[in-house]
């Protein structure tokens, strides 16, 4: 692969409810997208009219944002995470070989023969622990997901642990929304290789509304060059990797509703 396309960028929506606060959150994942960037989503909702809305909203942002969604129990939360920013890194590299092979050879992986196409799938399985990661997890902290948070908390815990164990360079930065006083989203964590539990701390202020989208603006900016990062109550997402090189399909994983 060239170098541009040395990293995969990501953003990892934990939410248990329907944006109410600021910008639509479907835009704004398919503007990060375009520069890029997959957004996933994990929807821990609950039963009822509110949860089907919440996992209605949950699946338009990851189909925009060319990512996955997963609506989970509170109890499936780290396991969850974990498979799916590994499965969207695998989907995204596929997506880079197959562009690669047409370029070279003029067809993709499924016009290769069986042999060949395992081949392919090695090299994409081995690239998904090699290359490079950057990961922004966006937490939804309104008040509806306050008795979530300690799960919450563990599950970003064990993410990190387990992409430290990954033999690619990852880093992980943590952003709440809302945030305090009139903040619509805080950057709690700034990218690290390993994450501060102690500095999780903070998640535990669960108020307000659900401002998703300008949350997905945030992240997306930090994932972008330094030069189009803004204030993450007026946050864009400037580009950064071209808008073909990213997956057509997304993965669902087995959601259900």
């Amino acid at each position: 692969m060239k170098e541009r396309e040395a990293m995969v960028r990501q953003i990892l929506v934990i939410t248990d409810g329907c944006s109410n606060v600021g910008e639509d959150p479907v835009e704004a994942a398919r503007k990060a997208r375009r520069s890029g960037i997959a957004v996933n989503v994990v929807g821990v909702v609950d039963k009822g009219e509110d949860g089907q809305r919440g996992y209605s909203e949950a699946m338009s942002i990851a189909d925009a944002g060319g990512g996955a969604c997963r609506i989970v129990q509170p109890l499936e939360l780290s396991a969850t995470v974990q498979m799916m920013t590994r499965q969207t890194m695998q989907l995204t590299l596929a997506q880079v070989v197959d562009r690669e092979l047409v370029h070279v050879m003029g067809k993709t992986a499924d016009d290769l023969n069986p042999e060949e196409r395992t081949k392919v799938a090695q090299v994409v399985d081995k690239l998904a622990d090699e290359v490079a990661l950057k990961l922004v997890v966006a937490v939804d902290t309104s008040a509806s997901m306050k008795a979530k948070m300690p799960t919450v908390r563990e599950a970003i815990r064990d993410l990190s642990l387990s992409l430290q164990a990954r033999r690619g360079e990852a880093e992980v930065a943590v952003v709440a929304f809302p945030g305090k006083g009139d903040e619509n989203v805080r950057l709690v964590l700034p990218f690290s290789r390993s994450v501060d539990l102690a500095g999780l701390s903070d998640l535990f202020v669960a108020r307000g509304g659900t401002p998703t989208g300008p949350a997905i603006a945030y992240a997306a900016s930090l994932l972008a060059s330094p030069a189009v990062r803004t204030d993450a109550n007026d946050a864009v997402a400037g580009p950064y990797l071209p808008a073909d090189q990213y997956p057509d399909v997304r993965w669902t994983g087995d959601s259900a509703s």
